[in-house]
C-alpha cells in the first residue's frame, strides 16, 4: 500500500453549538492517524445542504481521494453518487444520518433506535407510567429521525402511554402529559413552554449551547446526547480502515454509538423511584461506554496492523520494511553489525503463467511461512515486491546470516507445493549482505543484498 490515504471528511459546520464537537472528533482522528501517512480534507456545507454535498462529491470525482466519509444531508437524493464512488474503489461511509439503502462501505453513527429507547424509557419513567405524550418526531423520510420514533412508540406504548403525533410547525397540546421532540425543533418547544409557564416532562435529542438554559431552570427535563465527538472521529478511523481492508480483499464493519442522557432539572423532583431508575440507566449505559473503549482500542491496534502488513502473507510490506531499515542500520551503526537477506522466488512467472495466480498466491504464502519460521522473534521478514522478500536481521554478522540463508534453503527443499494437480520443487535465490563490512547505510546494504541475490540466481540457472 502507498504511503499517503486521502480522505474526504463532507458534514455541515454551522450551527456551530452542535458540529464544534463532530469536527473536534475529525481533528482528532486527523492528528492520531497522521503518523500513518492519513491526510484528511474538511469539505463543509450548510446543515440540510443536499445540492451543496453533490457539488462537493461531482468534484471529488476528477480523483486525488482515497475514501470519503460523508454526514448525508438526505437519506437517499446522493445515493447514486455514493453507488458511483464504491464501484470506482472509493469507499464511502455514512454517519449520524445513515443512508442505508445506499451501496456505502459503513455506517458510523449512534443507535438511533436505542436512543429512541432510551428517550421512551425516560420519559415514562417522569410520567410515571400513564398519560399522553405529544410527539415533535420531525420528517420520518430521514431514517434516523424515523428509527429514534420507532423506538419510542414501543418503549411508550409498553409502559402504557399513548401517542399524539403533532404537525409540523410547533402547537403544545395543553392537555398533554409529556412532550417528545426528535429532531432540532426542541429549542422552538421549550421557548413555547417557557412563554406559557407550562412544566410538562419534555425529553429531546438537541443538546446545544442555545437549549442548555432550559435545562439548568426545568423546562426541559433531559436530552438524549449521541456523542457527536466520537462520531467524527470513528468516520475518519473507519474511513480509513476500509481503504486498507478494501486493498485486504475484506469488508469494514460500521459502529453504532451509545447514547447518554443529559438530566434537566425538573427529573430531581420526580421520586426516588425516578432517581433510581436513572442511576442504573447511567451504570448500564458506562459499562457500554467502557466496553466500546476497549473496542475502539482494539480497532486502533488492528489499523495499526493493517497499515505495516502486506495482505497475501502477513509479512512487513514494503513500507514498514523500508522504515525498519533506516531504524535498524542506524542502530546497528552505534552497537553491533546486522545483515539483511535478499530473497526471490525463482521461476515465479513460470508458475503463474502455467498455472495461475490463485495457484501463485499460493506459493508466496508458503514461502512466507517457511521464511518466518526460519528466523527470530526479533527478526524483521518482509515481502518488498511480486516474488521478493527480505529479512533484517539485527546483532547479526556474516556468519549468522549465512546460517539463516541455509536453514531457509535446506527447510525449502523439503517443502513441496501443489498447483494443477502436480507436486512442485520450490526454489529460491538468496543474497547476505552485512553491515559494516558491505555497506555503511541503508541503501548501500539493500543493493550489495540485491546484487548477492541476482548472483546466486544466476548460479542456480547456470547449474539447472
Amino acid at each position: 500500500m502507498r504511503g499517503d490515504v486521502s480522505i474526504a471528511i463532507i458534514a455541515p459546520a454551522k450551527p456551530e453549538d452542535f458540529f464544534d464537537l463532530l469536527w473536534q472528533g475529525v481533528w482528532e482522528a486527523t492528528f492520531d492517524l497522521g503518523s500513518f501517512g492519513v491526510q484528511v480534507r474538511n469539505l463543509t456545507t450548510d446543515h440540510n445542504d443536499v445540492e451543496g454535498q453533490r457539488e462537493i462529491l461531482c468534484q471529488l470525482r476528477g480523483g486525488g481521494i482515497d475514501a470519503i466519509a460523508l454526514l448525508p444531508a438526505h437519506r437517499t437524493a446522493l445515493n447514486d453518487l455514493i453507488g458511483e464512488f464504491e464501484s470506482r474503489g472509493i469507499p464511502v461511509v455514512t454517519f449520524q444520518s445513515d443512508a442505508p439503502e445506499s451501496v456505502r462501505s459503513a455506517f458510523v453513527g449512534p443507535d438511533s433506535l436505542q436512543a429512541g429507547v432510551l428517550a421512551g424509557e425516560f420519559l415514562a419513567k417522569l410520567m410515571h407510567g400513564r398519560g399522553r405524550v405529544a410527539c415533535f418526531p420531525g420528517p420520518l423520510e430521514n431514517h434516523h429521525l424515523a428509527q429514534r420514533y420507532q423506538g419510542l412508540r414501543a418503549e411508550l406504548t409498553a409502559h402504557g402511554c399513548s401517542l399524539l403525533d403533532m404537525p409540523g410547525e410547533v402547537i403544545v397540546d395543553p392537555t398533554a402529559d409529556g412532550i417528545y421532540v426528535g429532531d432540532e425543533r426542541l429549542l422552538e418547544v421549550a421557548v413555547s413552554l417557557e412563554q406559557k409557564g407550562w412544566r410538562v416532562p419534555c425529553v429531546g435529542f438537541s443538546n446545544t449551547e442555545g437549549v442548555r438554559p432550559f435545562l439548568a431552570n426545568q423546562t426541559v427535563s433531559a436530552v438524549i446526547d449521541e456523542h457527536r465527538y466520537q462520531q467524527g472521529y470513528l468516520a475518519v478511523q473507519k474511513a480509513y480502515e476500509a481503504v486498507l481492508k478494501r486493498e485486504h480483499g475484506s469488508r469494514v464493519t460500521g459502529v453504532q454509538i451509545p447514547s447518554a442522557i443529559v438530566i434537566g432539572g425538573n427529573a430531581s423532583d420526580t421520586g426516588e423511584s425516578v432517581i433510581g431508575a436513572f442511576e442504573m440507566l447511567v451504570r448500564q449505559r458506562t459499562e457500554v461506554l467502557l466496553s466500546y473503549k476497549q473496542r475502539l482500542e482494539r480497532a486502533n491496534a488492528e489499523l495499526l496492523n493493517l497499515s505495516i502488513t502486506d495482505p497475501l502473507t502477513g509479512l512487513l510490506n514494503r513500507r514498514k520494511f523500508e522504515e525498519t531499515m533506516e531504524s535498524e542500520v542506524a542502530r546497528a551503526r552505534r552497537y553491533e553489525p546486522m545483515s539483511l537477506l535478499m530473497i526471490d522466488l525463482n521461476f515465479f512467472k513460470t508458475i503463474n503463467d502455467r498455472y495461475g495466480h490463485p495457484a501463485g498466491d499460493e506459493i508466496l504464502k508458503t514461502v512466507s511461512i517457511t521464511i518466518k519460521s526460519c528466523c527470530r522473534a526479533t527478526d524483521f521478514c518482509a515481502r518488498i515486491g511480486g516474488d521478493e522478500f527480505a529479512v533484517i536481521l539485527p546483532h547479526t554478522d556474516r556468519p549468522g546470516a549465512r546460517a539463516v540463508r541455509d536453514r531457509i534453503t535446506a527447510e525449502i527443499g523439503r517443502t513441496r507445493a501443489t498447483a494443477g494437480g502436480k507436486d512442485l520443487n520450490i526454489r529460491l535465490s538468496i543474497g547476505v549482505a552485512t553491515l559494516p563490512d558491505d555497506a555503511d547505510n541503508a541503501e548501500a546494504l539493500l543493493a550489495a543484498a540485491d546484487s548477492a541475490m541476482y548472483r546466486a540466481k544466476e548460479l542456480s540457472r547456470s547449474v539447472a
